[in-house]
């Protein structure tokens, strides 16, 4: 969501560019620092129910949602293929581990 908008101007411009966006329903980077950083109730990193696909249509790109491993391939075989911009969203589960640990 930093800058969903870049997909416009890229389609605009007919760039060959293929993005990738790893959907963990929030921001799981900040998430797992909150929680390292021991700050509780941290608003704004649960974001449920974008639909990336949806919102990078609307912008002019091409876009597919992959919910399986087994589907990864063929949708990044397809996005790079495709003569524009494409989004492939990769569906992950929203459990985040602890990705920062405090040094002792």
């Amino acid at each position: 969501m930093y800058s969903i908008q870049a997909l416009w101007t890229a389609a605009q411009r007919k760039l060959p560019l293929t993005v990738v966006v790893i959907n963990n329903a929030g921001y799981g980077a900040m998430r797992s620092f909150s929680q390292v950083m021991q700050v509780r109730n941290v608003p704004g990193l649960e974001l449920p129910g974008i639909d990336f696909v949806q919102v990078a249509q609307g912008l002019g790109c091409d876009a597919v949602r992959v919910r399986k491993s087994s589907e990864l391939a063929p949708a990044l075989k397809r996005g790079l293929a495709h003569d524009g911009v494409s989004l492939v969203e990769v569906m992950v589960d929203s459990a985040v581990p602890v990705l920062y640990a405090q040094k002792g």
